[in-house]
């Protein structure tokens, strides 16, 4: 299973608080498992939560189901990640279930400084899966998956978000609403399903989409 160390340049509250800086992840994305199939699209879905994301699967039987399964629990992981702020950062371990490493470790971290500062979230947001690939993976201590590691290129698009500071002003979303971010998500046998390893911001700069 592939984590990642490095994090990205601090990115300012204003921007984690709606969601996407929750996900400033590495500036780079990790090194590509062994590659076994791969697949591009565009796929348009909203980020809310569905019951399949956490569900126990088995290992996936080619590149199109770890694909579809892994766009799944990223939906999910965004919707946490975004009822999370829209409760002002409370209970943060929800995200625990769909993810792991730096991803988890993002989430966390805006939960605590949105909590602290008194800022919180409504809406949410929704996300383009633009390019897709499936590779093997082998997880630490265990066996290789074929098609257990999943690529993802989203366009991460927080337009129907909006945040309040603790005095009732309104929050500052930036200026790039719709942003290009790369997702790794990784299928763990020992839990039987997918989890959010790392989402990456493809360079120094926030890519608009």
């Amino acid at each position: 299973m592939h984590t990642k160390s490095l994090k990205a340049p601090s990115i300012g509250l204003a921007a984690l608080t709606i969601g996407v800086l929750l996900l400033s992840g590495c500036t780079q994305p990790s090194p590509t498992p062994s590659a076994s199939a791969t697949g591009s699209g565009t796929t348009t879905t909203s980020a809310s939560p569905t019951a399949s994301a956490v569900a126990i699967v088995a290992a996936p039987k080619d590149s199109a189901e770890a694909i579809a399964a892994a766009t799944a629990v990223t939906k999910e992981y965004w919707a946490l990640g975004d009822k999370i702020l829209n409760d002002g950062g409370k209970n943060p371990e929800r995200i625990d279930a769909v993810s792991t490493g730096m991803a988890r470790t993002d989430i966390h971290d805006a939960a605590a400084q949105a909590l602290k500062k008194g800022v919180t979230v409504s809406g949410g947001r929704s996300i383009t899966v633009t390019a897709s690939y499936a590779s093997d993976a082998t997880p630490p201590g265990q066996a290789p998956v074929k098609n257990g590691f999943v690529g993802l290129t989203v366009c991460n698009d927080v337009t129907a978000t909006t945040s309040v500071n603790a005095d009732g002003t309104p929050g500052d979303k930036g200026s790039v609403l719709r942003s290009v971010r790369s997702v790794e998500i990784n299928y763990d046998p020992a839990a039987s399903k997918w989890m959010v390893s790392n989402v990456i911001r493809p360079g120094s700069t926030v890519v608009s989409c």
